[in-house]
């Protein structure tokens, strides 16, 4: 069965904030399809984020950089990615904007 490595986000795309930028996220768990992240990346699907081998990997500052179950990946509005963990989530961004179902909104 699968599950969901981070029970307390949105399981799709969400938007919060910052200080006071929009940033956008996906939580990368076992629920997350291939559509959800051809979705969240749109064109930068192949040129900064490709599936190889059934393993997602990201293009960061550091190079390109495969992603772990249980992280997020972020967006800034600068059109750069980053994978974060929950506790830098925690200290940098205000809670998911979320809807009356707990479903993202972006």
């Amino acid at each position: 069965m699968e599950k969901n490595e981070l029970p307390d986000f949105p399981a799709t795309e969400f938007a919060a904030f910052s200080t006071a930028k929009m940033s956008y996220f996906l939580p990368y768990t076992s629920l997350t399809t291939v559509e959800q992240i051809k979705t969240f990346f749109g064109e930068d699907f192949g040129k900064k984020a490709d599936v190889v081998n059934d393993q997602l990997v990201v293009l960061g500052s550091e190079g390109w950089e495969p992603v772990q179950k249980g992280l997020i990946i972020a967006k800034f509005t600068n059109n750069k990615y980053k994978i974060i963990d929950v506790d830098y989530y925690r200290r940098d961004f205000n809670d998911p904007i979320i809807d009356s179902e707990g479903k993202g909104i972006y």
